[in-house]
């Protein structure tokens, strides 16, 4: 049987404007726990931990490796806006996970990937190649990570984060929600300007999709501010304009988006304008599991891994796990394959796909006894070094598997620093699949450069934008 996310529909808010405010909405953590450590503590970011917080070491027989800030940048990369080299190309799969050998790995596969094996017997596989962490964050970044670890905290009703600037805002976390906000506090680009598509794949291979160029100034790792002039200007954590391309109905669309540091004391701010009524109105806040995305498919919360407030579950931290993840997906954006020969039915083509054993943060959510939601359980697998969640496990009503999320990464060396990159969130009961920021079609990122001023990112400027 077929299982549906039924909700009401959003009157007003194109399925365009609903996409864009999945990514722009920031976890909000509903427990009101200080999170701030010991300055011992604290002290051994760069030493037996990362500066970010990871383990440095590798694990006991070598299958991940120890820690380097050491990253060779490839010659032919040609600076920012250029395409990514990927540096790893020559290597070659160490082997193979198929549905014929996967109880042999399935010590170190999340409950999801081993029913992706059960869901596409005959075609999906994990190539797994050599793991490598090489290459940090920008010292700015490392810096504040180290800062935040003794003055971070969460505001009240854990609505927000206090106290946190310029990196990792716990990166020694004491519990599951802190990792969860380390997700969108670990390192970002303080400005980046990017057209990517997302789409659906439908089971019989038949796809719908969506193109859109995203321009983003984040004050909140921006290297001119100090945290007092953050503070002191009430800057949100970040800006962003949505500029719809596709589908036509929607093009000409725009929608902008303060996201605040701390939502009790700011909330989310957001504008949208369509070219059909040329004006700029305020959009309506759209969260929890309101569908959204091209085709509706995605509830707005599961998107990059988990996406929104945090209210509604009981968070618990499990510990850490050795995992295959998608990593240094460089490949999966190679702008010589096409979207026909990448987007596959039930799954995109394997041939492209890279994993790697990593170590993660293992964090479940149970949905509390007074709330609903669509997923009645998730569980969360958030990569040590990038705080990039690799796997999202996600079951309905009954306890039963339904969902799984996977997110692409690779080491963005113009930034620096391993960031996400494609979302592939998998229905395994209709068996298709939604994806979310496709590069391969399209002019890379240029970030950190030519930034737009911050007066640039407000409402009037929508309108400006808004040609059909």
């Amino acid at each position: 049987m077929k299982i549906k996310i039924r909700m009401s529909k959003p009157k007003k808010l194109s399925t365009f404007k609903q996409s864009v405010l999945v990514v722009a909405t920031a976890s909000l953590i509903s427990s009101a726990a200080i999170a701030k450590v010991s300055p011992e503590q604290a002290a051994r970011l760069g030493k037996d931990l990362t500066p970010v917080g990871a383990e440095r070491a590798g694990n006991a027989d070598g299958s991940i490796p120890a820690w380097t800030a050491e990253f060779k940048i490839p010659a032919e990369y040609q600076g920012s806006g250029s395409r990514y080299i990927d540096p790893y190309a020559d290597e070659k799969p160490l082997f193979t996970i198929t549905a014929e050998n996967v109880e042999q790995y399935k010590d170190r596969l999340s409950p999801g990937q081993v029913k992706m094996f059960k869901t596409f017997p005959d075609t999906f596989r994990m190539p797994v190649y050599q793991s490598h962490r090489a290459g940090g964050y920008s010292d700015f970044i490392n810096k504040n990570a180290f800062e935040n670890a003794t003055r971070a905290e969460l505001s009240d009703g854990g609505n927000g984060v206090k106290n946190a600037f310029g990196g990792t805002a716990f990166p020694i976390p004491n519990n599951g929600e802190e990792v969860i906000w380390n997700m969108h506090y670990a390192g970002l680009p303080y400005f980046s300007e990017f057209t990517a598509s997302s789409g659906v794949v439908y089971r019989d291979g038949s796809r719908q999709m969506g193109r859109k160029t995203t321009t983003s100034r984040a004050a909140y790792f921006d290297p001119s501010l100090t945290i007092e002039e953050f503070q002191e200007k009430n800057y949100p954590k970040i800006y962003q304009v949505y500029q719809s391309l596709k589908p036509v109905r929607n093009k000409g669309e725009s929608v902008l988006v303060y996201e605040p540091l701390d939502a009790a004391a700011m909330p989310r701010s957001a504008w949208s304008y369509s070219p059909g009524v040329r004006r700029v109105r305020r959009a309506p806040t759209i969260s929890y599991d309101a569908p959204t995305g091209v085709g509706n498919f995605s509830p707005t919360d599961s998107g990059i891994g988990f996406n929104g407030a945090t209210d509604k579950y009981n968070w618990k931290l499990l510990g850490k796990q050795e995992l295959y993840i998608p990593y240094h997906n460089y490949k999966f954006e190679d702008p010589s394959i096409s979207y026909d020969e990448l987007l596959t039915a039930g799954h995109p083509n394997p041939e492209h796909m890279r994993y790697e054993l990593h170590r993660v943060w293992v964090v479940e959510a149970n949905l509390k006894e007074s709330e609903r939601n669509v997923f009645k359980k998730r569980v969360v697998y958030v990569d040590e070094d990038s705080w990039v969640p690799g796997v999202v496990d996600m079951y309905d009503g009954r306890a039963t598997l339904w969902r799984v999320t996977m997110l692409n990464s690779i080491n963005r060396y113009d930034m620096p620093g391993i960031t996400r990159r494609t979302s592939v969130y998998y229905d395994l009961v209709s068996r298709e699949y939604a994806l979310d920021d496709l590069f391969n079609e399209e002019k890379l990122d240029v970030l950190n450069v030519n930034a737009k001023e911050y007066a640039w990112f407000k409402p009037s400027t929508l309108r400006k934008l808004g040609i059909r």
